[in-house]
């Protein structure tokens, strides 16, 4: 048996006069995942990577967590790092 993870993560500019109001925002408040007015942009799961597990029976170990969870972030701030230009256009209203 094989195990993987799946993931999905946004990156929202909160405008000014929002602050800290914004994690008052529902989730269906507008926008994706309850940004309200933000720009967002959004990241999804582009290697899925999958593991064995190395316990009993291919149990999941809290090695092969952290492998997953590293695999993970280090998907992500490659998609991150290269939409910078684009989320930083966020402040002049580009993106």
């Amino acid at each position: 048996m094989a195990w993987r993870i799946r993931y999905q993560a946004w990156i929202d500019q909160i405008p000014p006069g929002i602050g800290p109001m914004s994690g008052q925002l529902s989730p269906l408040g507008g926008g994706v995942g309850g940004s309200g007015p933000s720009q967002t942009l959004a990241f999804f799961d582009t290697v899925s990577p999958f593991i064995g597990g190395s316990g009993t029976g291919t149990a999941l170990t809290a090695g092969d967590i952290t492998s997953l969870l590293t695999s993970m972030t280090t998907d992500l701030s490659t998609q991150m790092n290269a939409n910078l230009g684009r989320m930083n256009g966020f402040l002049t209203g580009g993106g």
